[in-house]
């Protein structure tokens, strides 16, 4: 996809954090192919297309130190760049294609269900994968009841118009966004799979 003046995704990516890599040192190794080095910067490049600006002037300043090689100036692995993006901002749900296979499936309808579905979605942001062994599964149940418990406490405190701290506030605000997008999720996996029995 382009912007309305021309700049691609990738373009724009490519401007703001590899072009200044490379105009501080950092190159391949000498003899990489040159196809070979444009693909990596490519994959780069669309795999954190999702970040804002002043995410990817903020992951030039990051990546100057991470280097390899003697010289710290060869270009870090694909893997540096996606473990340094995702503490600078996670990728948003929606480009998550597996995890929103998940929640679009009878699985996310049991976390809503279950009272469980940010849980879950905690859960896949620290694994990388559903909770589907007994352990994992008790793991989100027994969270599943904090963040529920949490969330009725601080509502509660609400209503009696209680001194509320702003970070409780904040942490309710997060909770309330994710449940709300992730039930959205949900309900489309629900009406997909009622479209399909219908047809």
């Amino acid at each position: 996809m382009s912007s309305e003046d021309g700049e691609t995704k990738r373009d724009r990516v490519r401007r703001l954090l590899i072009g200044p890599l490379q105009a501080a040192g950092f190159r391949f190794k000498k003899g990489t192919d040159a196809a070979k080095a444009k693909a990596e910067l490519d994959r780069i490049a669309d795999a954190l297309a999702y970040m804002s600006d002043a995410d990817l002037e903020t992951m030039a300043e990051l990546m100057l130190t991470k280097g390899e090689g003697a010289q710290r100036c060869f270009w870090p692995a694909f893997a540096t760049f996606a473990f340094w993006a995702d503490h600078v901002n996670p990728r948003p749900l929606e480009e998550h294609p597996r995890l929103l296979s998940w929640f679009r499936s009878r699985a996310g309808e049991r976390a809503l269900q279950n009272g469980a579905l940010v849980a879950e979605y905690v859960y896949w942001k620290q694994h990388k994968a559903p909770p589907v062994k007994p352990q994992a599964i008790r793991l989100v149940e027994d969270k599943a009841r904090e963040y529920n418990g949490k969330a009725e406490l601080i509502r509660d405190r609400q209503r009696r118009n209680f001194q509320i701290p702003p970070e409780d506030l904040d942490w309710l605000s997060r909770f309330d966004r994710a449940a709300e997008r992730l039930s959205r999720i949900v309900a489309e996996g629900i009406e997909d799979r009622e479209g399909e029995q219908a047809a």
